[in-house]
Formats: structure tokens, C-alpha cells, sequence
């Protein structure tokens, strides 16, 4: 994955700012001039075959540069409120995640996470970044998709350069009409108002 927004939507970018290949030496280096060694760290993941295996990748990666990781596999009652400061104090101890969610056709959804209103509630890795919610707003007032993308890919390449995100992969979520049958209306960022729908002329 290159960011939030998936392939075929308005705003994915073609490539990541950090290529998806590591470098072993690199990391060594900048762990070296931080000072820092025996390090461990947790990483938290939703209890399935998916995040199991991107947690136990991530933990078999980081043991290259010496960093030690403890995988928590949590079930959804526990994980999807990890990081909700309603929820507790429990958010403060969360280090690593394996997060993923769904997306609907317009990147406006997946990208609304991600604003400052959101730190404590669905945005748990705090990142906060008054540049990215300028142009959340902005971005949803463009109906050009050319212009409108520009937007969303600074929006990614500030999460990225904030150094909180590494964007691994998009799950799936069809979304299906046939205008040969009807007329599909939805809200701007993509949810199906199905009351709206009409059929199409013949």
C-alpha cells in the first residue's frame, strides 16, 4: 500500500515516500546514534490470520536490528477500543499497532480518520497536524478528481514524514451498482443512499 487511499480511487498515490524494502544497516545506524539498545516493544493486533501475520512479520523484522517484540493479540471487544481515551487509561501503554479498516469509494473516508478532532477516538496514534485538516476540508469542496488528488497525496505524505504510519496493505470492500438498472446516489464520501436510487430510463 502507498497510503490510506486504495488503488482506483481519487488521491492513491503511485509509490510510498519510504520504499517497502528495509534497510537493515540504516536502521542500525539510526538506532546507534539515538543511543538506543535491548529495546522491546509491544505491538497490539485484532485476533485473525491477517494481523496475526503482518504482527509476527513485523516482530521477525525488527529482531534484525535487535529490537525485541511482544505480539498482544486482542478480540474485537478488547482492540477496537485500545486506543479510545473514553475507554480509559489503556491507550497511554498502546506502542505498535496493526490497524486496518474498510473504505468506502471517496477519499474523503478513509483520510477522515486522520484529523485532529479524531486524536482519542479512531486517530490512536495521535497524529495531529494543523496542514493535514486544512486540506481535509478543502479537499471535499473540489470536484475536479485531478486537483482534488494533489490534495490527498500531501495529505498521505504527512502522515507518512510524521513517521507514525507504514501503510502495509488494503483489505476489501465491494461496492457494486449497474446503471443499466439503476441510478445509484450516495453521500459525498461514498456511503449508498439507497432510498435515492432510481431506475434508469430505458
Amino acid at each position: 500500500a502507498t497510503g490510506v487511499v486504495p488503488p482506483g480511487i481519487v488521491g492513491n498515490r503511485d509509490k510510498a515516500l519510504v520504499p517497502p524494502e528495509g534497510d537493515l544497516a540504516k536502521a542500525k545506524a539510526f538506532l546507534e546514534k539515538a543511543g538506543i539498545s535491548d529495546l522491546t516493544l509491544t505491538i497490539d493486533y485484532l485476533n485473525n490470520s491477517t494481523q496475526s501475520t503482518i504482527a509476527q512479520t513485523v516482530q521477525a523484522q525488527l529482531s534484525q536490528i535487535g529490537i525485541t517484540v511482544e505480539v498482544n493479540a486482542q478480540d474485537s471487544g478488547s482492540f477496537w477500543t485500545l486506543g479510545m481515551e473514553s475507554e480509559g487509561a489503556r491507550w497511554k501503554d498502546v506502542q505498535l499497532i496493526v490497524n486496518g479498516f474498510y473504505s468506502l469509494p471517496d477519499p474523503y473516508y478513509p483520510a477522515s480518520w486522520f484529523v485532529q478532532s479524531q486524536v482519542g477516538v479512531w486517530n490512536w496514534e495521535r497524529f495531529r497536524s494543523v496542514r493535514f485538516d486544512e486540506l481535509s476540508g478543502k479537499a471535499v469542496t473540489i470536484s475536479d478528481p485531478n486537483e482534488r488528488a494533489k490534495l490527498y497525496y500531501e495529505m498521505q505524505d504527512l502522515m507518512e514524514d510524521s513517521g507514525a504510519y507504514r501503510f502495509l496493505t488494503h483489505g476489501a470492500n465491494p461496492v457494486m451498482f449497474r446503471i443499466t438498472q439503476m441510478q445509484a446516489a450516495t453521500t459525498p464520501d461514498g456511503n449508498p443512499l439507497y432510498i435515492n436510487f432510481k431506475p434508469v430510463s430505458a
